[in-house]
C-alpha cells in the first residue's frame, strides 16, 4: 500500500501483517515491511514501536542517533535497532531502502547477541544475502499479496545470521576462526588415523604452540582432548549400530589399542564399550 508520511515519495510502499498465533509461539514474524524512496526531509523518531528494525540502505546516505550521538549511514550499511527503546533514524539528503520491523520469541535473544559484538549498525563485506532476504520479505507482500509466514521466519533468520556472523573480529581473528573449522572437518574425516598435534598444526600451517592456543579459544578444547572427543563419540556409533569386535571399533577410531581404547571409554563416559552397547 501506499504511504502517506513526510519525506517519502510516491514510489514507496508499506505492507502490515498480523501474525498467527503459531507465528507469534515459534517463528520470526514481521509487524510490517518496506521499501521507500525519501527526500532529505525524511526522520523517524519515536519513543518505541514494539519490534525490532532491520534497515539496509540501498541508494544514498542517512544516519542513525544512538546514546547521544549521531552514526552515519552509507549505501550498503544495515542498521539493527530495538525499536522497543527510544529511536530515531533518517536522511538529510536523501536515500532508498528496504527495511523490515520483526519479533518473535527469540528476537531479543538474537539482538542482544548482535549487539554485544556490534553497534546498531554493520557493515557487511557482501550484503547480498542481506538485501536479497530482505527484498524477499517484501516481495511476498508486494507481489504474492500473501505472508507464508514460515518462509518469512527463514528469510528474517538468514539476516539476523548474516549480522551474528559480521562479529567485530579483526581479519586476523575470522582466518583463525576459518582455518579451525577446516581443522575440525579434516578431523572428522581422519579420525581413524594417527593425528599429532605436528600434524594438525602443519595442515593450518601455524606453530604447534600457536595453533593449541587458536584451537583451545574457538573451540573450548585442546587439539588432543577434542580429538579424543570426536574419536569416542565415532565410538558410541559403532558400538550403537554395527555389530564389530571391540577391538576393531578401537581401530576404526583410531585407539591405539583396544586396552588404550577400553580405558579411556570408562575414565570419560562411565562405562565400559561392551556395557554401552548393550544397556544405553
Amino acid at each position: 500500500m501506499k504511504v502517506n508520511a513526510q519525506g517519502v515519495l510516491e514510489t514507496s510502499n508499506i505492507y502490515f501483517h498480523t501474525p498467527s498465533e503459531m507465528a507469534r509461539t515459534m517463528f520470526f514474524y514481521p509487524v510490517c515491511t518496506g521499501h521507500y524512496f525519501c527526500d532529505p526531509t525524511y526522520i523517524v523518531s519515536r519513543q518505541s514501536y514494539n519490534s525490532f528494525l532491520v534497515l539496509h540502505v540501498l541508494k544514498g546516505k542517512g544516519f542513525v542517533d544512538q546514546g547521544g550521538r549521531r552514526i552515519l549511514l552509507g549505501e550498503g550499511s544495515v542498521v539493527l535497532l530495538d525499536c522497543y527503546k527510544e529511536h530515531c533514524y533518517g536522511t538529510g539528503s536523501g536515500w532508498e531502502i528496504i527495511w523490515c520491523h520483526f519479533d518473535g520469541v527469540l528476537a531479543r535473544s538474537y539482538f542482544e547477541a548482535i549487539s554485544q559484538m556490534n553497534s546498531c549498525v554493520v557493515t557487511l563485506q557482501n550484503p547480498y544475502t542481506t538485501q536479497r532476504s530482505l527484498e524477499k520479505i517484501y516481495a511476498k507482500f508486494h507481489e504474492a499479496g500473501k505472508a507464508m509466514e514460515a518462509s518469512i521466519s527463514k528469510y528474517i533468520t538468514i539476516v539476523l545470521t548474516e549480522l551474528l556472523e559480521s562479529s567485530s573480529r579483526s581479519t586476523s581473528e575470522k582466518y583463525q576462526t576459518s582455518t579451525t573449522e577446516n581443522i575440525l572437518a579434516y578431523i572428522a574425516e581422519n579420525v581413524s588415523q594417527p593425528l599429532t598435534l605436528e600434524h594438525l598444526s602443519q595442515k593450518a600451517s601455524l606453530s604447534p604452540f600457536y595453533f593449541t592456543r587458536v584451537f583451545k579459544k574457538e573451540t573450548g578444547y585442546t587439539p588432543h582432548e577434542y580429538l579424543i572427543i570426536a574419536r569416542l563419540n565415532a565410538a558410541k556409533y559403532y558400538l550403537k549400530t554395527t555389530g564389530l569386535p571391540i577391538k576393531e571399533v578401537s581401530i576404526n577410531c583410531g585407539f591405539a589399542s583396544e586396552c588404550t581404547f577400553c580405558t579411556t571409554f570408562k575414565r570419560l563416559v562411565g562405562t565400559t564399550p561392551l556395557l554401552y552397547r548393550r544397556n544405553e
